[in-house]
């Protein structure tokens, strides 16, 4: 009954913690634009822990062929707002955390700000090569793919409550007027019958 106890405790004591920075540039290791490292390769049990630098920024879980498009029901840190000037290792930063699954790729963005499309991504257990000329899910092919996004489709987070608001009367209304009949147009040729 001990050794099953103790057995069962193994991968717990064995989990390990990755911090992952958010709004730190990972070639500096100063504030900026993007996650610090910008890819890891845990194993199931592991934890990101997303720790979350000066300025507004989240940890949103994406797909690799829509990198700046929250993927339904996946992971969504919300938006973390750290207050400008605040040093970039500071003790005590707000942080959430990501329990890894298993060892398939999860493919994150910071979705505050816009960030997306400039390469604010981050990724779980990529594929290590390129093997065919083909797009297999590698880091830097991730990368590419949101800095290709058409920003006019990228999701970006609102940072307060009237953005919300306005983000979604802006919806409202071009969901009305897409939607609204064109019955009222001038045809192009009149025939002179």
């Amino acid at each position: 009954m001990r050794v099953a106890a103790l057995l069962l405790a193994i991968p717990s004591v064995l989990a390990f913690d990755y911090v992952v920075g958010v709004g730190k540039d990972e070639t500096t290791g100063q504030l900026g634009m993007g996650f610090d490292p910008s890819s890891v390769r845990p194993q199931a049990g592991d934890k990101i822990v997303f720790e979350f630098r000066a300025g507004s920024h989240s940890a949103v879980e994406s797909t690799f062929k829509d990198p700046c498009i929250p993927k339904p029901g996946g992971y969504n840190s919300g938006v973390i707002t750290v207050a400008d000037g605040t040093p970039v290792d500071s003790k005590g930063l707000p942080t959430t955390e990501y329990i890894v699954k298993d060892t398939n790729p999860v493919w994150f963005f910071d979705q505050a700000g816009g960030l997306c499309t400039k390469g604010a991504v981050f990724s779980i257990n990529p594929e290590l090569t390129h093997v065919t000329p083909y797009r297999w899910p590698n880091a830097g092919q991730f990368r590419a793919n949101a800095e290709a996004s058409d920003p006019t489709t990228a999701s970006v987070a609102p940072t307060s409550s009237s953005a919300s608001s306005t983000a979604s009367s802006l919806r409202q209304e071009l969901r009305r007027i897409r939607l609204q009949p064109h019955h009222n147009r001038e045809p192009k040729h009149q025939l002179g019958y």
